[in-house]
């Protein structure tokens, strides 16, 4: 395997890095992030027996569907995964974000036996609300950049307590909804990165690049681009 240099998140890239939300999850959605020039193509995983499958929907134990929050739908015959985006993606300048749904013990594993299986991929970000799936990431893939995905305050209040001890990460993942200027002020102090998530109103994008962040995840990249002059 031939990781690829400098990381997404290393200095050398402009900021902020606009990410296409789900934009890997499909070959249609990935094809359209990819034309857009976003940097990065956020993509769901779940790990199922030992293959990453692109899919936001949880699957139903024993019943050919899955299900999401507000829908239920069939089990497609097959399913676009990790191997297909990177083949996808590859040559394109964009890099891959890794969102790992499931903290299974194998998650780590077989996204390192993947990777390794590779002599080329393109550059690639994971993030996980899962604290054991990152260490486990960073003992076997320590090259690999790691976000710590925050939905909810206590989550926030909880890593900026621990994130000095605990040098794992190399920035967080976060709903944009709880970002502040002092919060990323003191994230970014602290040298870590910080994406926000999921940000489609351009006011709200142009303030949270004018506080620094190094990210936004959003439906919008090119509209974005624009309005960032990025």
């Amino acid at each position: 395997m031939t990781p690829a240099a400098p990381g997404p998140l290393s200095p050398e890239h402009p900021r902020p890095l606009l990410i296409a939300h789900g934009g890997g999850n499909d070959p249609a959605a990935a094809a359209a992030a990819i034309e857009a020039r976003a940097d990065l193509l956020e993509v769901d995983l779940w790990l199922h027996r030992g293959r990453f499958e692109a899919r936001h929907e949880r699957r139903i134990r024993f019943f050919p569907f899955l299900v999401e929050t507000w829908y239920l739908k069939r089990l497609p015959s097959a399913h676009f995964g990790l191997e297909e985006l990177l083949d996808l993606a590859a040559g394109s300048g964009a890099g891959i974000l890794l969102d790992l749904k499931d903290g299974g013990d194998g998650t780590a594993a077989a996204l390192h036996r993947l990777l390794r299986a590779l002599e080329h991929h393109p550059p690639v970000v994971a993030s996980s609300q899962s604290w054991a799936v990152l260490r486990a990431l960073h003992d076997l893939i320590p090259s690999i950049d790691l976000l710590y995905s925050i939905d909810v305050r206590a989550k926030l209040d909880l890593f900026l307590s621990v994130a000095e001890r605990d040098p794992l990460p190399r920035g967080v993942s976060c709903r944009h909804s709880l970002l502040t200027r002092p919060v990323v002020e003191e994230l970014r102090r602290r040298g870590l990165a910080v994406v926000a998530w999921t940000v489609d109103d351009l006011d709200r994008a142009q303030e949270l690049a004018d506080w620094g962040v190094d990210g936004i995840t959003t439906h919008r990249v090119a509209e974005l681009r624009e309005a960032l002059r990025h």
